[in-house]
């Protein structure tokens, strides 16, 4: 057995490593659109039962909804 590290090994594992961390990076970037449009979904699902509950008027639905996005963007 020999104790000698190659480097043609060590850069060849580096090259490996570094596409699975593409994957990865891909993987995430998914994620986070599905995150960003999962959280869209509940938010609109939280505003229309306030609206339901509190019987807000359609334009006073349409005007939180805008609001609500606005607030999202100034964050």
């Amino acid at each position: 057995m020999s104790n000698i590290i190659s480097i043609t090994d060590v850069i060849e594992q580096k090259v490996r490593k570094q596409k699975e961390l593409d994957e990865y990076e891909v993987r995430l970037d998914d994620l986070r659109r599905k995150k960003f449009w999962v959280e869209k979904e509940i938010k609109m699902a939280e505003f229309i039962i306030a609206a339901v509950q509190h019987e807000i008027s359609p334009q006073a639905f349409i005007n939180g909804l805008i609001k609500a996005e606005l607030e999202v963007k100034d964050e």
